[in-house]
């Protein structure tokens, strides 16, 4: 667990890193900085004061972006406008410590966007993991010799993907939050469509091949399932991933009709309307289930872990993450020599399962 002081200092040095990126890409005008005197105290209401900002820095350069500097600035931008706040993340990555049994689904549970939609939360992180890339490619889990900029991009990939993991486990379920209390009937059938997607077969719902689906606003052709789970049914979008020669789950959240991705409904209550995929803009590739949770969790890690030195007690918290969804998957109950492990779809689909079992809660809970 992140001590008071500790916690405080990281917060610090965040904001301190996420303030001295925006100075040198010129976000803050003269004014702002010159008038900036008070410290660390004062970045904070600076960051927030600014928040309103990150449309403009989208705007001035989304697609025109060339430099490091400017990726960087822009994924900010973008994380910004997805909800994430690094105070709100890292408090409650350290309040999810508190539950004893299941850290993990504590953490997702307590970050479900309530002012935005899922689906834009989890469109906007993809991007600000895609322009972290841009800078440091795959190199957080395997470069030793990062420069301290190149860190700082590490930190903020990681801490993006972690939460994408979250909000898309949020846009899967009712309400995570709960399932330690009662099962969660629309995260059975994600698992179950996960599942099917994975291995062609499903042993907790019956699945049922609907037809093909295309939308104006996207370059691909789905398959679509309807998912039957205790007398409900749930709808899911798929897509042939040809070198995987496999078929893959698209993060969906709320419904939409064939025409517009933006306008969606919370629930089914329109025939016209279909499952509608996170990804919001024309021709920009779909998130899969894949990418969203196992990638995103596996290569979150890794990339806070490679500025483990600066933030031991962060590392290692979001380390037990993915420790708790391979071990627990494994066995049914969590194994601390797990100090290095590497997640699958299988992993995911039976931890899943577990955490949703009413039985295996009150055996944990009570």
């Amino acid at each position: 667990m992140i001590d008071n002081k500790k916690e405080q200092k990281m917060i610090q040095n965040i904001f301190l890193t996420l303030f001295l990126s925006f100075l040198v890409s010129g976000c803050y005008d003269v004014e702002t900085t010159d008038n900036n005197t008070n410290g660390v105290n004062n970045m904070q209401g600076q960051t927030q004061q600014n928040n309103a900002s990150y449309q403009r820095v989208i705007d001035r350069l989304e697609g025109r972006a060339s430099t490091p500097e400017e990726y960087f600035e822009l994924a900010n931008a973008y994380m910004q406008r997805s909800g994430l706040t690094f105070e709100k993340m890292i408090n409650k990555i350290n309040n999810s410590t508190k539950n004893t049994y299941s850290p993990f689904m504590a953490f997702v549970g307590s970050v479900k966007p309530k002012s935005q939609q899922d689906a834009s939360s989890i469109s906007d992180l993809n991007k600000a993991v895609d322009y972290e890339m841009k800078i440091i490619g795959d190199r957080c889990g395997k470069d030793t010799n990062l420069t301290q900029f190149e860190k700082d991009a590490c930190l903020y990939k990681g801490l993006a993907q972690t939460m994408e993991v979250a909000n898309t486990l949020n846009a899967m379920s009712d309400d995570v939050a709960k399932v330690e209390e009662q099962k969660d009937e629309k995260l059975q059938a994600s698992s179950c469509a996960m599942e099917y997607a994975f291995n062609g077969r499903t042993s907790d719902c019956s699945v049922t091949e609907v037809g093909q689906v295309s939308f104006k606003e996207s370059h691909m052709t789905y398959d679509m399932i309807d998912v039957f789970y205790n007398g409900k049914e749930y709808s899911y979008l798929l897509h042939e991933n040809p070198s995987k020669q496999t078929r893959e789950l698209i993060v969906t959240d709320g419904y939409c009709s064939t025409d517009d991705f933006n306008t969606r409904i919370p629930k089914f209550t329109n025939a016209e309307y279909y499952p509608c995929p996170a990804t919001q803009q024309e021709d920009e590739d779909q998130i899969t289930a894949h990418e969203a949770l196992i990638d995103s969790l596996n290569e979150g890690t890794d990339a806070i872990l490679a500025v483990a030195d600066d933030y031991k007690e962060l590392a290692q918290t979001v380390q037990d993450f993915k420790i708790e969804v391979s071990s627990l998957s494994a066995d049914g109950e969590k194994n601390a020599t797990l100090f290095e492990t590497t997640i699958n779809m299988q992993d995911m689909i039976e931890y899943l399962n577990m955490k949703n079992s009413a039985p295996y809660a009150e055996n944990q809970f009570n």
